[in-house]
């Protein structure tokens, strides 16, 4: 069983990180999906209607989990994606809201499926998973266009991401102008910071070259 997975938000300066992960079930064709980064937003949001039906329609399945910049903040960026992930298999797997899953737990879903759980990630190859989570892990780098699930998988993480930041967070917090600068450290973003100092929802491990944090 292989699992494709691709995030949305790794280099921010603020709100959560989005993980897409897909579980192909039947052939479809794959010629329309690229890299989320190489698709204009109505690209995007049109590929992710049509990936909700090839879900409808059974012809894979998707889980979209998330870690706070609260968490970020304290695990770091590969020990955040780790918990992303078993958030991810707690739910559709095991249909608990458990952080963690013992290795006893993947063996025993392994031994009835008679199958392997294999993640196929874009991460570089410095990715591992906590000892608690034993599962076989493959990274690829910059694959995205080349393995089109993966390309899925990263329409999933930006275009869900993106939406609560737009609707929800550039309202919220209107004078940081979000939905301009895309919360990415650009010059205005980062002087907004300055004048107005860290809102909520900005990760303060990622602001120390800005401003001094003590916590």
């Amino acid at each position: 069983m292989k699992l494709y997975v691709d995030e949305a938000g790794r280099w921010p300066l603020a709100w959560p990180m989005h993980v897409g992960i897909i579980l192909p079930l039947k052939k479809f064709s794959k010629n329309e999906f690229k890299d989320s980064k190489k698709l204009s937003k109505k690209q995007r949001e049109k590929l992710f209607l049509h990936i909700e039906k090839l879900q409808k329609d059974w012809k894979l399945s998707f889980a979209i989990a998330s870690v706070s910049n609260t968490e970020i903040d304290k695990l770091g960026m590969t020990k955040a994606l780790n918990l992303a992930i078993k958030r991810w298999l707690s739910e559709i797997f095991f249909s608990t809201n458990k952080k963690w899953i013992l290795k006893k737990e993947i063996e025993k879903r392994q031994n009835e499926n008679k199958k392997n759980i294999e993640l196929i990630i874009d991460w570089n190859n410095k990715f591992w998973l906590d000892k608690d989570l034993w599962i076989k892990v493959e990274t690829v780098i910059k694959w995205d266009d080349k393995i089109k699930e993966i390309s899925i998988a990263s329409i999933l993480a930006k275009v869900s991401r993106d939406r609560i930041m737009e609707h929800e967070m550039d309202k919220k917090y209107p004078k940081y102008n979000f939905k301009k600068h895309k919360w990415y450290g650009t010059k205005e973003h980062r002087e907004l910071i300055l004048k107005y100092g860290p809102c909520k929802i900005h990760r303060k491990l990622f602001l120390r070259k800005i401003m001094w944090i003590n916590n």
